[in-house]
């Protein structure tokens, strides 16, 4: 049985005291610092290269001294998609605008509405299943993206490893370890350099976001995994907690639609 190890350990590095005064200062501009969580990204009509090819992987499992290709060949083939124009939320959906849909609809809060790590109204809302944030999205009159729609937005049209390209860049995220300046989730927006090519922010690191799809193989992929099927929901972009290597955007996480973590989040997109 193929799984790709995702890696939930807890344990991070050593946080010198810059950096705790740095979170603080981060947190406590809140609105100055963060996108804001109604913007929305117009994402262009056209092709783009979703996937992986053979030298993509081979580059990641060097680079990150991976045990086993297999934890990569859900990823292949590197292939050409067309999508149409659709916009996507310039950040995952927060804590603030989840609680006017819970205001709105009377759904209860997500499980961590009490805890201070993970409540500041600019903060990703997390520990939701995927059929609640689906919810929240047609509840806006949006949708989630589609694994497609997501990868696009993320890696723009000439296939890049990250948002910002092919350098494993780790404090250009919000991942495990590696200096950054947070413990767990950051606001919105807070990193520039997390930036795609159409200006969508944070999709490496921070939190990993549902997708519409199940996990099934790639057009052109023919390589066994028992985990295709539809039990696991594909899920994108790595999170706080988790390594540089799964934030790459051609990355297939998987969850199980009921789970909820607080590491994953979500945001929508909207046909154009």
């Amino acid at each position: 049985m193929i799984k790709k190890i995702i890696g939930f350990n807890r344990g991070r590095v050593f946080i010198r005291p810059f950096y705790i005064v740095a979170a603080f200062f981060f947190f406590s501009i809140g609105d100055k610092c963060a996108a804001s969580e109604e913007d929305m990204i117009l994402i262009p009509a056209g092709p783009f290269k979703m996937g992986s090819s053979d030298k993509d992987i081979m580059w990641a499992a060097r680079h990150f001294h991976s045990e086993s290709l297999d934890w990569y060949r859900d990823e292949t083939p590197l292939h050409e998609v067309t999508l149409p124009a659709f916009k996507i939320d310039k950040v995952p959906v927060t804590m603030r605008a989840f609680s006017k849909y819970q205001q709105a609809t009377g759904k209860p809060p997500s499980r961590e509405h009490d805890n201070a790590l993970f409540n500041h109204p600019l903060q990703p809302v997390v520990s939701l299943p995927w059929k609640q944030a689906r919810d929240y999205c047609h509840w806006a009159k949006k949708r989630l993206p589609t694994e497609a729609e997501w990868e696009k937005s993320a890696r723009g049209t000439d296939g890049r490893y990250y948002p910002w390209g092919n350098e494993a860049e780790a404090l250009n995220t919000n991942i495990r370890g590696k200096g950054d300046i947070y413990r767990y989730t950051n606001q919105g927006g807070t990193i520039p350099e997390n930036m795609s090519p159409y200006g969508v922010m944070d999709l490496a690191g921070n939190v990993w976001e549902w997708t519409e799809n199940w996990y099934q193989p790639h057009p052109g992929n023919h390589y066994e995994n028992d985990l295709y099927g539809e039990q696991f929901k594909v899920i994108k972009g790595g999170s706080w907690n988790s390594n540089l290597d799964l934030a790459r955007g051609s990355v297939r996480g998987k969850a199980l639609p009921d789970q909820k973590k607080n590491y994953i989040g979500f945001r929508c997109v909207a046909t154009n």
